[in-house]
């Protein structure tokens, strides 16, 4: 090595030297403002710096360990060192903490688990995330879940609590959470029937509310009734133990419901009036939906796949969606087409319509199509007055499909933009090229729509 090179050395690690001493002598507030940007890990290890170092991190607060892909060695160490250095946390305040782990390794107790909340609640936490998925086997199946302190049950200062699969609600006659925004239970374990509906009037102000079925889950009902609630997101596991949804929420402004598709059945589902809602998304083959439909008349925005008796009319008549501008529909149905010619039929006002095929449901797509326009008496108001955009994608191009299609674009009169996309599927009679150019010599109700049509690949 030159002695051109050693010194250039040398000044590199004096200039390193220096740097690091500019950053060390800068206030501790800026400092902790620099670690938070950095995952608790690697914060962590920022002690090994300096004595100026040592102890900053334990001053961050907000905390997050995922051990979720870690080994069982890792896990336990990692389980020694919150318990070694949790209780001893310097920040007054705990704004949020995530824990999360994965894996059929028994290595963090409940018990352990059950006071590192204890000690967050008594650090004013905010935020809360724990999500514990055990792999259930034959070792491990009767584990016993996490129980949460009955102190997070009266908690003054949580706003955000998010709960994941093995974790205990069980909650305490006197709770209360005073300015709780967002409850997010996916798949958690209820102590009794009335669990959840405890929880749900202890939290005045809430507004935010997700809700998964555990497979685990042998309770019959689920009632929600929280006045101040304005997003519902309810995702069900079908199982033959549940049979009934109770929605009460005057408030609500946006509601989500879905299932899975394992098991037959169906559960009935009963609202009060929700006249602020909003926005809806339905992916459902056994709600009610006749009972579903008078309760979400307000609706401005519609996304639905729903299953159908075609010998049956999919909701009564006289109910207007006079307040619905966007409308989705998945093909996938039997009976699909003929839902929409219903709502076509009642939404006067509808500015945007798509028909899309969802993700996974390609299966109950080759249906046979009904006659769609077996409900019209007449051309719908929204197509002559208020349509202005239409979008169907994933279009197979069955001489059923194209009528409907030539059917929309002849009669909407007030069309903006059209986009027509075809499956893949080189099996079809026709090819795409015909239809599309069929398509574009088809008569339209609008002069000035731009037609988009072409095939996704």
């Amino acid at each position: 090595m030159t002695r051109e090179s050693t010194m250039m050395r040398k000044k590199e690690k004096c200039q390193d030297s220096e740097d690091k001493d500019k950053i060390s002598g800068l206030p501790d507030e800026l400092l902790l403002k620099i670690l938070l940007l950095l995952p608790t890990k690697t914060a962590v290890r920022t002690s090994i710096l300096s004595k100026r170092w040592e102890f900053l991190w334990m001053w961050l607060p907000k905390l997050e360990y995922d051990c979720s892909d870690y080994s069982a060695a890792e896990q336990e160490r990692l389980k020694r060192f919150i318990n070694l250095n949790l209780p001893f946390h310097k920040a007054p305040v705990i704004e949020s903490l995530h824990l999360k782990f994965n894996g059929p390794v028994q290595t963090f107790e409940p018990q352990a688990i059950e006071l590192w909340v204890a000690f967050a609640v008594s650090h004013c936490i905010r935020e809360l995330s724990l999500a514990f998925r055990v792999i259930r086997d034959f070792f491990i199946f009767m584990r016993q879940p996490v129980r949460l302190p009955s102190s997070l049950y009266i908690c003054k200062s949580l706003v955000i609590l998010n709960l994941n699969d093995d974790v205990l609600i069980d909650v305490p006659r006197m709770a209360c959470l005073p300015f709780l925004k967002t409850l997010l239970l996916r798949r958690v374990t209820y102590s009794d029937e009335n669990s959840l509906q405890k929880l749900l009037s202890s939290c005045p102000v809430l507004e935010d509310l997700v809700l998964e079925r555990s497979e685990f889950d042998h309770f019959g009902t689920w009632k929600v009734n929280v006045p101040s609630l304005q997003r519902l997101t309810v995702e069900i596991l079908r199982t033959n133990d549940f049979r009934e949804l109770v929605v009460k929420t005057p408030s609500l402004k946006y509601f989500k419901v879905t299932e899975d598709y394992t098991e037959n059945g169906s559960y009935s589902f009963s609202s009060n009036t929700m006249p602020k809602l909003e926005e809806v998304e339905i992916d459902s083959v056994y709600l009610g939906f006749d009972k579903f439909v008078t309760s979400i008349t307000f609706v401005k925005r519609l996304s639905i796949c729903v299953g159908a008796n075609p010998l049956e009319a999919l909701y009564r008549e006289g109910i207007d969606f006079n307040h619905l501008k966007h409308l989705k529909l998945c093909q996938c149905d039997y009976d699909w087409s003929k839902l929409l010619a219903q709502l076509l039929k009642d939404s006067p006002n509808l500015q945007e319509l798509e028909v899309y095929l969802h993700d996974g449901h390609e299966e109950g797509y080759f249906h046979p199509m009904l006659p769609w326009e077996d409900g019209l008496n007449c051309v719908p108001k929204c197509l002559l007055s208020s349509l202005e955009t239409f979008k169907w994608t994933r279009l197979f191009g069955t001489e059923k499909e194209r009528h409907l299609l030539k059917y929309i674009l002849r009669n909407a009169c007030c069309l903006k933009t059209g986009t027509i996309l075809f499956m893949d599927a080189p099996e079809r009679q026709v090819p795409v090229e015909m239809m599309i150019q069929d398509l574009l010599l088809s008569p339209r109700g609008s002069t000035t729509c731009q037609l988009v049509l072409n095939c996704e690949f």
